[in-house]
């Protein structure tokens, strides 16, 4: 399924999460003039599933200690912001298919 502005709220995000496919993902990427690598699919993985525990969007310090824990012990704020240099938990949490961060402006 391609994304249309049917899909999408006035911040870029997918009005339904249901909607999401890795597919959709490149293609909200491509909007924001990123090309995923592994390292962002990570990211955007780890965004998802604490969403789905949680029911909402991580804040930083959350989505870094989770990613320290299943990936590398060494990742930080600098490391998410070389990904997504826009806003790391924004950005992955709408390439993830998920709703604007509360706690982004």
């Amino acid at each position: 399924m391609e994304v249309n502005k049917n899909h999408i709220d006035q911040h870029g995000h997918l009005k339904d999460r249901s909607l999401w496919t890795e597919h959709m993902a490149i293609q909200l990427a491509k909007t924001d003039n990123i090309s995923l690598t592994k390292a962002h699919w990570q990211l955007i993985k780890a965004v998802q599933e604490i969403y789905s525990e949680t029911g909402d969007t991580p804040p930083m310090r959350l989505l870094i200690k989770v990613l320290r824990q299943k990936i590398d012990e060494s990742i930080d704020s600098r490391y998410l912001y070389r990904l997504y240099p826009e806003g790391p938990v924004r950005l992955a949490s709408k390439h993830a298919g998920l709703p604007k961060p509360k706690h982004c402006m």
